[in-house]
Formats: C-alpha cells, sequence, structure tokens
C-alpha cells in the first residue's frame, strides 16, 4: 500500500467494508515520527470465515459460513428471551444447525469443562426436581407409577424437548481469543436425563417415597447465531484477528492513531456489518445451534418428594 492521503475504494461490492475513514495509521510503533495516511482496501466481509479456517478456527467458519450461504432471515427477538424460545422441534432445518458443534471439540476448552461440571451439581436443586416432576407428568406419571424419561437415541432437540432440568452459561469477553470465542461466545450447556421412577419405603416414617434413578446425564450446546444488536467482532486481515493486546494499542477511529499489521489490510467488524451484508444481497440467516450429546452415565438418585 503506497503511503498517500486516505481515500476510500469504491464499487467492492456489498461485503466490502469502509471501517477506517478518516483514521491514520502510526507506522512507527513508537510513535516517534507523525502518522502518515495512508490508502486502505476495504476488507470484504466474506472473508472473515477465511481468516478463521487460516487461523485454524475451523468451527467458528463452518458457524459463519452456514450464515452466508443461508438466506437472508432475522431472528425475532423474542427467540432470545426465556419465554419466546422456540419450541426445540418445532425448529426447520433452515433456522436450525445441529450438526457443526461437537461437545468433543467443546470440550478441549476449560471453560466447558467447568460448564459440564457445574450443569451436572445442578441436578438436584429445587428447579431441576420440579422440572422433572412436570416432565414426569407430562409423560403421565402419578405417584408410586413407574415411568422412563429420555433415551441415549435422543437428539440434543429432542433432549431439550423431553429430558432437560437444568443449565449454566459459560464464556464472555474475558475469554481468550480462540474458536470457542468466535464461535459461541457466551452460550448456554444443558443437562438432561435418562432414568426411571422407582418407590421406596422410608424407613423412619415407614411412607412411601418417590425417588427417580439417573442413568445418564447428556451435556449439549445451545446458542443463537445472530448479528441482532450492538457488538463488536474483532479487528479483521485477511490471515487473522488482531489479538487483544494488539487491539488494546490500536485506538479507533478517526483523529487517532492505530498501527500498521505488516502490511495487512485490515477491518473493524460489528454486528450492523453482517445485517448491512444481509440487506443488500438478500442472503445471511440466522439460526439456532444445537450440538450433539455428551453422555455420562451416572449413578445419582433424585428424591422426586423433596419439595413440598
Amino acid at each position: 500500500m503506497s503511503l498517500k492521503d486516505f481515500q476510500q475504494t469504491t464499487a467492492l461490492g456489498p461485503d466490502a467494508l469502509f471501517m477506517l475513514e478518516g483514521a491514520t495509521f502510526d507506522t512507527s510503533p513508537g510513535g516517534r515520527h507523525r502518522p502518515k495516511q495512508i490508502v486502505i482496501n476495504a476488507l470484504p466481509l466474506t472473508k472473515v470465515p477465511v481468516a478463521m479456517r487460516r487461523m485454524g478456527w475451523h468451527t467458528s467458519a463452518a458457524l459463519m459460513q452456514r450464515w452466508f450461504d443461508s438466506p437472508g432471515w432475522e431472528m425475532p427477538e423474542a427467540w432470545k428471551t426465556n419465554d419466546g424460545q422456540p419450541a426445540p422441534l418445532g425448529l426447520s432445518n433452515a433456522h436450525c444447525d445441529e450438526s457443526i458443534v461437537k461437545m468433543s471439540w467443546a470440550m478441549g476448552y476449560e471453560r466447558c469443562q467447568a460448564a459440564v461440571k457445574e450443569a451436572e451439581s445442578r441436578l438436584t436443586t429445587p428447579n431441576a426436581v420440579k422440572r422433572l416432576r412436570d416432565l414426569l407428568r407430562e409423560f403421565g406419571w402419578k405417584e408410586g407409577d413407574v415411568v422412563s424419561l429420555g433415551s441415549i437415541s435422543h437428539s440434543a432437540r429432542e433432549m431439550d424437548a423431553f429430558a432437560q432440568l437444568n443449565f449454566t452459561t459459560f464464556g464472555g469477553t474475558e475469554d481468550p481469543l480462540d474458536d470457542m470465542y468466535g464461535a459461541l461466545g457466551a452460550a448456554t450447556l444443558k443437562v438432561g436425563v435418562v432414568g426411571q421412577t422407582f418407590t421406596k419405603q422410608d424407613p423412619e416414617t415407614g411412607k412411601i417415597r418417590n425417588y427417580f434413578k439417573v442413568e445418564y446425564a447428556g451435556f449439549y450446546i445451545r446458542d443463537n447465531y445472530d448479528f441482532n444488536g450492538i457488538q463488536f467482532l474483532g479487528i479483521w486481515t485477511e490471515d487473522k484477528v488482531l489479538t487483544k493486546n494488539e487491539m488494546f494499542r490500536a485506538a479507533i477511529p478517526s483523529g487517532q492513531s492505530i498501527y500498521k499489521w505488516a502490511n495487512d489490510e485490515f477491518a473493524l467488524v460489528q454486528n450492523y456489518n453482517f445485517r448491512g451484508y444481509r440487506s443488500k444481497t438478500s442472503m445471511g440467516g440466522d439460526y439456532v445451534i444445537y450440538s450433539d450429546i455428551l453422555w455420562r452415565k451416572l449413578d445419582r438418585t433424585i428424591d422426586l418428594d423433596i419439595l413440598p
């Protein structure tokens, strides 16, 4: 790139980013020389998943590529609320992906491992017991009956509908920039159960109590892949995203200096860029993510009569 007055590039198509208008590059990181303005060629938005693949962020790239390849559709904000979430089995294939995110991949990250441990600890909370009783009653259970719940043949969506008891969240802005950060950011990890009810006489009172024998716990991720709202998604080149330290050193935008990273062209990427791409191309479809299920065999009993 030649050193000259900044000029905005034109006619680059709907996925071009023009994020650095009025910005300058400090070509001397020590700041000893006066910054010079240079020509910035816009970075096409569709090159972000290419950069992800080059960094080894294969899950992030696959999720974003699916968005680019889907007909334009904006997820309703109500879908992101507890009361407005669509029924798991009511989702169309166009609005749901069950194939990209794998728990074997997610468990390679300590924050997901910690979430699984936390979710398992929540199987016997009052909310989980109430949820379990409600699910059993939907299957016709009455106190004293023997009813089975869940199946290890279930998909995550089926577990979500029929046997999910509790959840936890993981991920956030303090996490390192890695494939999980790019793919999910903050996400929900849910836990469901496979097992059967039984009864047992209380040795102290002599009364018959109702229990649920957990045979397996299933852990899975549910998330929304959308670009609603305001969110900063990083500073990207064709090969990578700038690290947090690099971004901290970069002051954006106008009137301030940003460092020139080698000879890379780069752009500040935000949610509204993707919405703009959708409005211009009629492509870019939001969707719900379900992972596969991590199964763990458990030997745990839940007291169904613990609640009043």
